[in-house]
C-alpha cells in the first residue's frame, strides 16, 4: 500500500481509533441536580418548614343560611271597631256595601245571593226605645243599621253609652243628617250639597265625640225625608260619593210614620206592613226596611219581635250597611 493509505490501522495519524471522546457533562449535571434537591429537602425539614407552610388550618367557609322571615301576625279583637268604618270586625262578615244594596233593591244590578234583610232605624237614639230595640235583637240573634240624628244626640242622656252598646253588640251606626230641618238641607226643596255635606261631617264628628272612637267613620247616609222627595238629588249624591258618602232608600216599611190615615193602629199591624209593603218592590231578595227608634216609637217596639220571626220564616239572614 502507498504511504496516503487512509485504511492503514498503523497509520501514525491516528485517524480511525481515536476520533470521538467520551461525554461526562451530561452525568455531572444529574449529579449537581440530585444533590442540590437532597440539600434542599434537609434545609427545608431542618429550617424551612414553618416559613414555607402555612401552619393555619383549612377552614372552609359554609353556605350562607338564609333565616326565614317570620311572618307577623297582628290579633284582632273581634270587639274592635274596623277602622274609618261605622262596625266591628265581628260584624264584618254580614257588613254589606251600601252603594251594592242600594243598585240591588233598584234593580240596577242583579242579584243571585241568598236573602238579605236590612233592618234600618231612623231619628235615635232615643233614651228609651233604642235600648229596648237593642234588647230585642239581641234575644232573637238579628242585627241592624241604627241611622242617627245628631240633635239626638245632643237630647239624649248617655248618647255615647247608647251607641257603644249599637257598636258592641254587632250592628251599624249610620248618619241621618244633624238637623233633620228640610228647610235647612233643601231649601226650595233641592238638596243643598254643601251644607249637607257639613252636617254629616259635623255628625261624624259628634259620633266620634260621645263615643270616644276616634276611628269611626260611616259611610251610609239616609237622606232625611226619603231620597225619592227631593230635587238636585244626582248632583248632591256624586258630591257626597266623592267625599265617601253613599246614600241608601229602602223598599219595605212597617209604616211607623205613614200620615196618620193610613198608619197602622196596633204592633201586630205594623209587623204585616212590612210584609204588605214588598208588593211594590220588584226586588224580594233583598230588603232593606225603614222602621224608627225615636222617642215617639214604642209601637214599633213592640212589632219588632213578630217582624223578626216573619222574616226568619221566609229565609231571610240579617245583615248591616257599611
Amino acid at each position: 500500500m502507498g504511504k496516503n493509505d487512509i485504511f492503514n490501522k498503523s497509520n501514525s495519524n491516528g485517524y480511525y481509533r481515536g476520533t470521538r471522546k467520551p461525554r461526562i457533562w451530561p452525568l455531572l449535571l444529574i449529579f449537581i441536580l440530585v444533590i442540590g434537591a437532597a440539600i434542599g429537602v434537609v434545609i427545608y425539614k431542618l429550617i424551612g418548614e414553618e416559613h414555607f407552610t402555612s401552619q393555619k388550618p383549612v377552614i372552609a367557609e359554609p353556605e350562607p343560611v338564609e333565616t326565614p322571615v317570620e311572618e307577623v301576625v297582628v290579633q284582632i279583637d273581634p270587639s274592635d271597631l274596623v277602622e274609618d268604618s261605622n262596625h266591628i270586625y265581628a260584624a264584618k262578615d254580614y257588613a254589606y256595601s251600601t252603594k251594592d244594596v242600594r243598585n240591588w233593591i233598584t234593580s240596577m244590578e242583579p242579584y243571585t245571593g241568598e236573602k238579605l234583610a236590612f233592618l234600618t232605624f231612623d231619628d235615635g237614639p232615643s233614651p228609651t226605645n233604642t235600648g229596648k230595640i237593642l234588647d230585642v235583637l239581641k234575644e232573637k240573634e238579628a242585627v241592624a243599621t241604627f241611622f242617627t240624628i245628631g240633635t239626638s244626640l245632643e237630647n239624649t242622656v248617655d248618647s255615647g253609652v247608647i251607641l257603644n252598646r249599637i257598636l258592641s253588640e254587632g250592628h251599624g251606626v249610620a248618619l241621618h243628617s244633624y238637623t233633620h230641618v228640610y228647610d235647612r238641607l233643601y231649601p226650595g226643596k233641592t238638596v243643598d250639597k254643601e251644607y249637607v255635606k257639613e252636617e254629616l261631617d259635623r255628625l261624624q264628628d259628634k259620633i266620634r265625640e260621645v263615643t270616644g272612637k276616634e276611628n269611626f267613620k260611616s259611610h251610609v247616609f239616609r237622606y232625611p225625608g226619603g231620597h225619592m222627595s227631593w230635587k238636585g238629588t244626582e248632583e248632591a249624591d256624586a258630591f257626597l260619593a266623592e267625599n265617601g258618602i253613599e246614600y241608601i232608600d229602602w223598599n219595605s216599611m212597617n209604616g211607623d210614620s205613614e200620615p196618620t190615615s193610613r198608619r197602622p193602629k196596633d204592633p201586630e199591624a205594623l209587623a204585616n206592613f212590612v210584609q204588605e209593603s214588598l208588593i211594590y218592590t220588584k226586588m224580594k231578595d233583598v230588603i232593606v226596611i225603614l222602621m224608627h227608634d225615636a222617642e215617639n216609637k214604642g209601637m214599633t217596639v213592640e212589632s219588632l219581635p213578630k217582624i223578626i220571626d216573619d222574616l226568619k220564616a221566609q229565609g231571610y239572614k240579617f245583615a248591616i250597611l257599611k
